[in-house]
């Protein structure tokens, strides 16, 4: 499927639909961890050993796709994953993965590299002070989701105000 057939209308509501998902995904996160700190008084030890684990399938998720072309996830993962390449082109998109996975790739190991290391267990964990650097991390991601879905927005009305053109001047 070429890049003149796709519906851009579409992909805006599946990358809203994503939005909801990946807010509602971290929303179980945050409220994991609160339960985990505040209630079952779980050492952070085990928490940020979890967390280290969350991450290497997140890079072990990234690194499948980028190796495959293939989405590990919803149709809807798949169906912007599929435009992604087809709009930049697969070697960009490739760029732009690469990188992203070696960023995410970087904390990871340094992350377990820290829950190895260090102490963390004698960590006191305060959860609403010991919140904000996730609370952060959820409103950036949510912020670059927002940007780009706007930014597509911005090319549907482009397009669509284009169209309007070229009928009133094939009209004449």
């Amino acid at each position: 499927m070429g890049e003149g057939n796709w519906d851009l209308q579409e992909i805006k509501l599946l990358k809203k639909k994503l939005l909801i998902q990946n807010n509602l995904g971290m929303l179980s996160v945050f409220a994991l961890l609160w339960f985990f700190v505040e209630v079952a008084a779980v050492s952070a030890t085990i928490i940020f050993g979890v967390l280290c684990a969350i991450l290497w399938l997140l890079v072990a998720n990234m690194l499948f796709t980028l190796l495959t072309g293939k989405v590990i996830g919803t149709k809807a993962m798949q169906r912007v994953q599929t435009f992604e390449i087809e709009r930049h082109g697969k070697k960009q998109w490739k760029i732009k993965s690469s990188i992203g996975l070696l960023i995410i790739l970087a904390l990871t190991i340094g992350s377990t590299v820290l829950v190895v290391v260090s102490d963390i267990g004698s960590v006191p964990l305060d959860f609403p002070n010991d919140s904000f650097a996730f609370i952060g991390a959820w409103l950036g991601m949510n912020l670059g989701q927002i940007r780009r879905i706007r930014k597509l927005g911005k090319e549907i009305s482009q397009e669509s105000s284009e169209k309007q053109e070229r009928g009133f001047s094939e009209s004449l």
